[in-house]
């Protein structure tokens, strides 16, 4: 796939010619000044945010900020998200103002592009900007002259591809593609995104993880004044090989790690306990060592640690570091003044680590509630490095315009939602609650990351407009639309398992829809005039999938040219989509001898747009907003209406409306 995607760029950025139009903005570009502005905003999003949900089961009393804006805010009853309900696809609308039928990021996967030099099994990742194909409000926003950063923006800062349906991209396609090139040239324009480059996930070491080695290779351990002989040892990753020490006075209790072998390189962390306290009254994560910077070939990364826990001998430990990535940036001054301000922001809690149990036993396997004590102290880091960003844009930068993230409770509610819903087979009183309590301490971090925006902007007299994604539902069982294909007579699978497109009708690459393979894309084989034939029998397999007991799997189905207000279909997503049934999730799965299966607990979103349980929020609060409720909106209104309360033009591609007349 990387391979596809370097030769589709290299395409685009070699085969065609500049336009008048697009030349003029090239020449333009970096002649463009910031002017200052009455008013300044930041539009934070945060991912899995469903006002229903947070209000069935977190207090003001724990949510303060959350409920400050519900309650004292200017807010839609609900916002409409995008079809399927997936966060790169969620958060192309927020940026545009337009549905993936026009910006092409469709899904978290969708069809490379152009469909006559791909297949249509082929995808790729939504998250990646090669697919964009719509003006991200960044872009508007400088080119309106004002200084404005995106902080972890998806799509972003790479190149929008605005890729043609099939063949050469259009003299407009074109223009519009360097525009937006031309836009992450202007200097007011700072975008960062860390998600792109990823150097090394988050570990959990122990002593059998490690190579012990001679504590004499060591430097200027006299200033440490332990009596106990020091311990030495290395472990390595993709940033690199890492010195570590153990030393103490009566114990074991603390640790260095070192890029070199000298305690003065050193960055140090003791065994403190877990925490017990909460968050109000203290520093988060106060028990992570200082970040150690560590210089890779793709860039500056830092190294956090946490020693949970230590043998008295010193003969076993359990040392955490976050994941290490590397600021991927518009300019290298962004990137350089960001990794100096915050100094090792990563991408996530630990939520995988801890349900996979390399925290300890969860309290879902038996455990004592240690596991979740110590992946709640991940969570606190991860809110606080976001925190230190945000106020890097904003205070440092004076930015007029912050587009900002947050995912932390879209991870937790992926982990653990399920376990707290009672309809499920394998729920336990017990654990359900204990769920219920990590889940809800998770979420006051939210809070908390809020808080700290809305006092950015209080400071500042401007607007936080707060927005998510998608909400979530919790999910146990799977339906597997190829399967059904494959049943259906319409998908056939060679002899190594992978469907044979030569023999193919149609597929879900996805898992989200099912796209007709026509002759328009790369070895298709069905003809124009044989389309909704196929689109027909798509529909009716559908209809008729049901479980073991009769029940429907789906439903509703949606053919996508019958439903252009939900912004289905188009060049990079599908011909039909559906809604599942309750606690059901789609995949993209082509093997199985049956359509549905029971599966693992997990909390799901992806479903069809119209779902009660999809629908998040828009609110604006503060900067001349006050208590209001106006009727539901969609996400591709929020990029209209922060520009016209900016007072600049709305992105080039939006298709919403601005919500500011209803909202004051």
């Amino acid at each position: 796939m990387g391979n596809v995607l370097s030769g589709i760029k290299t395409m685009y950025k070699s085969a065609f010619f500049l336009t008048t139009v697009s030349a003029a903005v090239v020449l333009s570009a970096c002649s463009i000044n910031p002017q200052p502005s009455g008013e300044r905003a930041i539009l934070v999003s945060i991912d899995a945010l469903n006002e229903r949900l947070l209000r069935d089961n977190l207090s003001a009393q724990q949510a303060p900020a959350l409920y400050r804006v519900f309650d004292g805010g200017a807010c839609t009853e609900y916002a409409q998200p995008m079809f399927p309900s997936v966060t790169a696809a969620g958060h192309a609308s927020i940026w545009t103002g337009a549905y993936g039928d026009v910006h092409n990021i469709a899904a978290n996967a969708v069809h490379v592009l152009p469909r006559d030099q791909n297949t249509a099994m082929a995808t790729i990742s939504g998250f990646d900007s090669a697919n964009l194909s719509a003006e991200p409000i960044w872009i508007s926003a400088g080119y309106a002259q004002r200084r404005v950063g995106g902080h972890h923006s998806t799509q972003a800062p790479g190149e929008a591809g605005f890729p043609a349906r099939s063949g050469e991209r259009s003299a407009q396609q074109q223009a519009d593609f360097e525009r937006v090139q031309a836009g992450y040239e202007l200097s007011n324009v700072q975008v960062m995104n860390g998600y792109n480059q990823q150097v090394t996930g988050h570990a959990v070491i122990r002593a059998e993880d490690v190579s012990w080695t001679e504590v004499s290779e060591w430097r200027n351990l006299g200033q440490l004044g332990v009596t106990l002989e020091p311990k030495a040892f290395t472990f390595s990753n993709a940033a690199g090989t890492f010195h570590g020490l153990l030393f103490g006075s009566s114990r074991y209790d603390s640790m260095a790690i070192s890029l070199t072998p000298d305690i003065n390189q050193a960055v140090i962390a003791q065994s403190n306990p877990v925490e017990t306290e909460g968050f109000a009254d203290r520093e988060l994560a106060r028990h992570f060592s200082e970040p150690l910077k560590v210089e890779t070939e793709r860039g500056n990364t830092f190294l956090r640690i946490r020693l949970f826990e230590v043998s008295n001998n010193g003969e076993d430990f359990m040392l955490y570091h976050p994941s290490m990535h590397v600021m991927d940036t518009n300019h290298e001054s962004v990137q350089a003044g960001y990794d100096e301000y915050v100094q090792g922001w990563f991408g996530n809690s630990a939520s995988r680590m801890y349900t996979a149990g390399e925290f300890g036993p969860t309290r879902f396997q038996g455990g004592d509630g240690t596991a979740e004590a110590r992946y709640l102290e991940t969570a606190e880091l991860f809110t606080r490095v976001f925190n230190k960003g945000s106020s890097w844009f904003w205070q440092e930068q004076q930015v007029d315009l912050l587009v900002d993230y947050f995912p932390l409770g879209d991870s937790i509610d992926h982990s653990l939602l399920t376990y707290m819903d009672p309809t499920w087979p394998g729920y336990d009183e017990a654990v359900g609650e204990a769920m219920t309590e990590l889940r809800n301490k998770t979420w006051q971090l939210v809070d908390l990351r809020l808080e700290h925006l809305l006092q950015l902007a209080a400071d500042a007299d401007a607007a936080t407009f707060v927005v998510g994604d998608h909400g979530m539902r919790s999910s146990w069982m799977e339906f597997k639309p190829n399967v059904l294909l494959q049943q259906a007579g319409l998908q056939v699978l060679d002899e190594n398992g992978m469907v044979d497109l030569s023999r193919s009708k149609a597929v879900a690459p996805s898992g989200h829809w099912v796209t007709v393979n026509t002759t328009e894309w790369r070895g298709g084989i069905v003809e124009p005039d044989q389309k909704e034939a196929v689109i027909a029998e798509v529909v009716q397999a559908l209809q008729g999938a049901a479980d073991s007991e009769g029940g429907a799997v789906i439903e509703r189905v949606y053919i996508a040219s019958e439903h252009p207000e939900l912004g289905i279909g188009g060049a990079a997503g599908g011909d039909v989509y559906w809604s599942e049934a309750d606690n059901y999730r789609s995949s993209r799965s082509t093997r199985g001898d049956q359509y549905v299966a029971e599966t693992g607990p997990l909390g799901w979103h992806s479903r069809a747009s119209t779902d009660p349980y999809m629908q998040t929020v828009t609110c604006a609060y503060g900067g001349g907003f006050s208590s209001k409720r106006i009727p539901a909106s969609k996400l591709i209104d929020v990029a209209p209406t922060v520009s016209d309360y900016l007072r600049m033009p709305a992105p080039r591609h939006a298709q919403g409306r601005s919500l500011l007349p209803d909202l004051r």
